[in-house]
């Protein structure tokens, strides 16, 4: 498998962010209420952050060359979408999603949503990122995003 020059640097920038996730599940399992005391909220935060992250990898491939193109290209997920479309769209979300009303949608926000709800997520709930990452996770919740960069590093290979 070729490896593309930057997953290297973005590898090194994820894995904290797993590391911490880790922590938080942790802090999470032992918590008496762990929505009140806000740990689910920072998991959900740092789960926002490793998308964009990985969104980071993304941009360095394609390059600003037709995306919609590009996110076609498997690796993909179960429920028939890339790893790379919906990699983008949870990053989106996480950036976008305090800008959306309900009723009166963006097209690329509403594409952003569909992307997301394909994993079973639903979008307006509490805590999407985190359904998101328990929608991705194959080998349990350890790596989950250096995991997900070795698909989008597949991914790169397939352009």
């Amino acid at each position: 498998m070729k490896t593309h020059y930057n997953l290297v640097y973005v590898k090194n920038i994820i894995q904290p962010i797993d590391k911490e996730l880790s922590l938080i599940e942790k802090a999470i399992d032992e918590s008496e209420d762990p929505d009140s005391f806000g740990i689910i909220d920072n998991y959900e935060q740092m789960a926002g952050i490793g998308f964009t992250v990985c969104q980071t990898f993304l941009t360095s491939v394609h390059r600003g060359k037709n995306k919609a193109a590009s996110f076609k290209a498997g690796p993909y997920h179960s429920n028939g979408k890339s790893y790379a479309l919906i990699t983008n769209a949870c990053a989106n979300y996480w950036k976008h999603n305090d800008e959306w009303e309900n009723g009166s949608l963006s097209n690329q926000a509403k594409l952003t949503i569909e992307a997301v709800e394909s994993l079973g997520v639903d979008i307006w709930s509490s805590y999407p990122l985190s359904q998101a990452v328990n929608a991705l996770c194959v080998n349990g919740k350890q790596n989950i995003f250096t995991e997900l960069l070795d698909k989008l590093n597949l991914w790169a290979g397939n352009l």
